[in-house]
Formats: structure tokens, C-alpha cells, sequence
């Protein structure tokens, strides 16, 4: 038996039993794992609100002999109020956090994933920023880590460099490439300053202009991420128009 303290984001909890639930929390060191908290679900408890999806939380768990793992203690590091008082700042939340979920395996260790998503909710909690981009450079950089290389700075299947010459571009769902006019007869054909946004929205560049083209960016990223990931997100099933 072995006790430790480590911090974690809170991606879902589920009832389990009268006054329990589990919670699968993302961290660094062990990357996804599930952890018991014990009465978390009486009046009485104080580490329930602690627990809230989305938390960065420090947690103490005791984890015995076959691995079992029950959370001690909790203490909220960052609860992202901004985010929760924030429909919009919300569900682009929990999304990133649900594509985590569904798209890492427990215990398997992505380097990289845990400080993404910390970088990104705290990006989307800041006052009077949407996110848009924010929620693309998360999709794009966490399928780059997945092992999905996506090609976005050159013509996927013959490599010439991308540039505002091209006369069409495209994309193509499939290997989540940039392809050329001759190349491409399977790729979706997307605007020319979309496909030049791509690149730099992957590295952290967010131009203002890029934001004209926010709309077919994330249709192009769904589908793509959809492809490979081979599942619905409950989020995105909400309409908050």
C-alpha cells in the first residue's frame, strides 16, 4: 500500500453505491486513472464541491496492493469560476475535457496532455475571451500527442510548401492534411485564409482575422477528430442559441 499526493483535473464522476462516487481525474504522472471518494455524496461531506468536473484539484490517494485507488483528501487548486458562470466558456470546456476522456486510455501516460488542458481552461477563463481558436489549438495540438501528425504547413502528399499561390486548397479528412489542387481528389476544398490560419492556430498564433473563419475551422476540426476518434460528445449535442 502506497499514499501520495498529486494534482489532477477532474474530467467525470459517476454515483457508485449509497454515498460514493468515482471519479476519473487527469493527471500528470499516471495520466488518466480513477479514483473511489468514499461518502463524497452525504450532506456531511466537505470534499464534494472540491470534486466538481473541470477542478484543478491537489488530492491525496491511497492506493493499496492490486492498484485500487481511493482520494483521502482534496484540495481545490483552481475551480475556473469564470468558465462555470459562462454557458458559452462552459460547454467549449467540458468539451476539451470530454475529448480527453474519450480519446486517452487509463492509465497510459501522454506526455504533454495534462499541461495542455490546464493551459487551455486557463485560457477560457479569462475575462471576455471566447476561446474560439483556443478550443482548435487544443484539438489540434492533443491529436499531434495522440500520434495523429496532421500536416498543415505543406501539401500532404507531395510536400510543396503552402503559400497564398495555390489555386484551390483542401483538406483532407481523412490523415488530417493540406492538400494542392493536384493531389487532392478526395479532400474537401476550404478557404485560402482558412488553410493559411491552420499552421499558426496549431503553434499558438491567433491573428483577429483568424476569427472570420472560427465556424469552418471547428466543422472541418469535428470531423476530422470524429474520423479518428470514432465517437459523440455529449457536449456538443447542446444548442445554446
Amino acid at each position: 500500500m502506497k499514499k501520495y499526493n498529486i494534482r489532477a483535473v477532474v474530467l467525470k464522476s459517476v454515483k457508485y453505491k449509497d454515498s460514493d462516487k468515482i471519479f476519473t481525474l487527469l493527471t500528470k504522472e499516471q495520466g488518466k486513472i480513477s479514483a473511489i471518494a468514499r461518502g463524497v455524496r452525504k450532506i456531511s461531506s466537505r470534499r464534494s464541491g472540491n470534486l466538481d468536473t473541470l477542478n484543478l484539484v491537489l488530492v491525496k490517494i491511497h492506493e493499496d496492493s492490486s492498484g485500487f485507488k481511493n482520494i483521502e483528501e482534496v484540495r481545490t487548486i483552481e475551480s475556473f469560476k469564470s468558465i462555470k458562470k459562462n454557458l458559452d466558456k462552459s460547454l467549449k470546456a467540458y468539451y476539451i475535457s470530454e475529448l480527453v476522456y474519450r480519446a486517452t486510455e487509463e492509465d497510459n501516460q501522454f506526455s504533454g496532455i495534462f499541461e495542455l488542458l490546464v493551459k487551455c481552461l486557463k485560457a477560457l477563463d479569462k475575462n471576455g475571451y471566447s476561446g474560439d481558436l483556443f478550443v482548435t489549438y487544443f484539438e489540434i495540438r492533443l491529436m499531434k500527442i495522440l500520434g495523429y501528425q496532421l500536416t498543415l504547413d505543406k501539401c500532404g502528399k507531395c510536400g510543396i510548401n503552402l503559400d497564398d499561390n495555390w489555386k484551390e486548397y483542401r483538406f483532407n479528412i481523412e490523415n488530417g492534411s493540406i492538400e494542392c489542387e493536384k493531389c487532392s481528389n478526395l479532400g474537401i476544398e476550404i478557404p485560402k485564409n482558412m488553410a493559411l490560419a491552420l499552421d499558426p492556430i496549431s503553434n499558438g498564433k491567433f491573428n483577429k482575422d483568424f476569427h472570420k473563419h472560427v465556424s469552418e475551422i471547428d466543422k472541418i476540426m469535428k470531423m476530422y477528430i470524429g474520423r479518428k476518434i470514432e465517437s459523440k460528445f455529449k457536449s456538443l449535442e447542446i444548442d445554446t442559441k
